[in-house]
């Protein structure tokens, strides 16, 4: 029933088709019909462009006649023929190199075969040697040095890795900086154009307003040097007034000051007193920073028994360098405590911290190691039962070689295509694929050889058919694959409208990050939800769609024709 029906649901596919192809074609032969009576009418200016077209193509048709004439003259024969000799040439050079180069792959995949072989052989010889000769305590002892100095270059490398992170988070800082700095710079920079903008108007201003002066520049010059050379003049007068009130000024001041001087020392015997009174404590004064200084002076000549004053002084310096340097020196030799104390509690905690550390790796690879032990004991158990899976599969192999090199004798094989072989020049396991394949010609030729026995020859000999016909031995045919028809897979060609509306408008012309879990999830999600996913709404006709973009490419495709 269900057969009956998809055949039904063809055959009335197929009729649509036909309709929908039946209606265009007589769309287009209406169109053709209007298209000639107005041809007939006359040349119509819708049609200047096809009747250029044509003659267009008309000269190429031409041109390509011609070319074609030239083309088989003598002298292009005479080409042709050399040509096809070198090409009968180069295809029996190219089939002799084929052969040379599948000879050349079969013996490379001969030597490949021989070398697989012998390296197996040569592991299994190296362990049988080494658990023979007990040296598996020392590939343990070299295992876990090598493991301890992997670690330690694990170790080495993430610390250099941290120092690169972190000159890189320096660096990107630095970057960080540098662009702010630019962004600074650009501010600034806009600025200052527009500050020289305005300048630049002012300056424009100021030409303006320049050159509208200049037109009274003589006239003002003029005008100043006249009021220059009579400001000259008045100076100059008026200098030699000042000069001459300058001399009457000094010398009334002179008198001045004479007679009041003169006036007071006569006159003023308090003023004579307190200056006597200052002028004796002045000299009081003097004597006791003599006095003073007198003293400092024994105490220094106590101190140091030497009277000169330049050895004292030298001495002094010398001393005062000597303990400045001495108190220099201890400064530094007190910060370069401090730093070495410093850098001491450092290493003390650093050896405390490598010494947990070291504790905390050493429990890690006990456990490790208890763990790999563990694991060692599961994987002699796993590799002990496969060994004897594989001592069984070996076994079995044997015999079945045996039984098959009985068949291969008993078919009384060739023995010619070993001879050309590397190794082993009998039927083995290595060469089983070419003991086959000699197997089964020899029953494809004695199975046609029996064929022909019973089909010509024992025919002629009996009185009916039907016996050889019951024993007649036919080969099987050949089974040829084909390939389902797409008209049964697919019912239509899929719509180019919903095609571009859908699925094309999803590409998008931007960088692209790839989804995680949850983002890909939901993608797929919504792309099952979306009707444009199903197969009935993905394939059908352009004839059948509902989407408004069709009718436009429908409708297009009615105006071309």
């Amino acid at each position: 029933m269900e057969s009956n029906t998809e055949c039904l649901s063809n055959d009335m596919d197929v009729v649509k088709k036909m309709e929908d192809e039946h209606l265009r074609l007589r769309r287009q032969v209406r169109m053709i019909q209007t298209d000639r009576l107005h041809r007939t009418m006359g040349v119509h200016p819708k049609f200047r462009r096809q009747d250029n077209l044509l003659r267009t193509l008309k000269k190429e048709y031409l041109n390509l006649y011609k070319n074609l004439k030239i083309a088989r003259s003598g002298a292009h024969k005479k080409n042709d023929k050399k040509m096809k000799a070198d090409l009968a040439r180069a295809l029996l050079l190219r089939s002799k190199t084929k052969q040379d180069c599948q000879e050349g792959l079969s013996l490379m995949s001969q030597i490949d075969g021989l070398l697989r072989r012998k390296n197996k052989e040569m592991i299994q010889l190296k362990s049988v040697v080494n658990t023979n000769s007990g040296r598996l305590e020392i590939r343990r002892n070299l295992s876990e040095n090598r493991l301890t100095s992997a670690e330690n270059k694990l170790e080495a490398a993430m610390w250099s890795f941290n120092v690169v992170q972190c000159e890189n988070k320096k660096i990107r800082e630095d970057i960080e900086h540098m662009l702010n700095d630019r962004a600074l710079f650009n501010q600034s920079w806009t600025k200052m154009l527009n500050s020289l903008n305005k300048g630049k108007k002012f300056l424009t201003d100021l030409f303006e307003s320049s050159t509208l002066a200049y037109d009274q520049r003589d006239e003002w010059c003029t005008k100043l040097k006249s009021v220059q050379e009579k400001g000259k003049i008045d100076q100059m007068v008026q200098v030699q007034e000042m000069r001459d009130l300058q001399k009457a000024f000094d010398h009334e001041m002179k008198l001045y000051h004479f007679l009041a001087r003169k006036g007071v020392r006569r006159i003023n015997k308090k003023e004579e007193e307190r200056e006597e009174a200052q002028k004796k404590k002045y000299e009081e004064d003097k004597q006791k920073e003599l006095k003073y200084h007198t003293k400092i002076f024994n105490d220094i000549y106590e101190y140091t028994n030497e009277p000169s004053v330049d050895k004292i002084i030298e001495t002094f310096e010398r001393i005062e360098n000597e303990n400045f340097s001495i108190y220099k020196l201890l400064n530094e030799f007190c910060a370069e405590n401090e730093v070495l104390r410093r850098d001491l509690n450092k290493i003390r905690q650093d050896i405390v911290d490598r010494k947990d550390w070291n504790e905390m790796m050493e429990e890690k690879r006990q456990t490790k190691l208890k763990a790999l032990e563990e694991k060692l004991e599961q994987q002699k158990i796993i590799t002990e039962e496969k060994r004897n899976k594989l001592a069984d599969k070996e076994q079995l192999l044997k015999e079945t070689m045996e039984q098959v090199y009985e068949i291969f004798k008993t078919l009384d094989c060739s023995m010619k295509p070993y001879a050309n072989l590397l190794g082993e020049r009998e039927p083995s396991l290595r060469n089983l694929d070419l003991t086959f394949r000699l197997m089964t010609e020899k029953i494809k030729e004695l199975v046609q050889i029996t064929y022909y026995y019973e089909r010509h020859i024992q025919k002629k000999g009996g009185k009916t058919s039907s016996r050889l016909k019951k024993y007649t031995v036919h080969p099987e045919p050949l089974d040829y694959w084909t390939a389902i028809p797409i008209n049964i897979l697919v019912p239509a060609d899929p719509c180019p409208a919903c095609v571009e509306a859908r699925w094309l408008s999803r590409v998008s012309e931007t960088m692209e990050v790839p989804f995680d879990t949850i983002q890909t999830m939901s993608a797929l999600t919504e792309l099952s939800e979306d009707p444009a996913f199903e197969r009935s709404d993905r394939i059908h006709p352009l004839t059948e769609c509902r989407v408004p973009r069709s009718r436009l490419i429908l409708a297009r495709r009615y105006m071309q024709y």
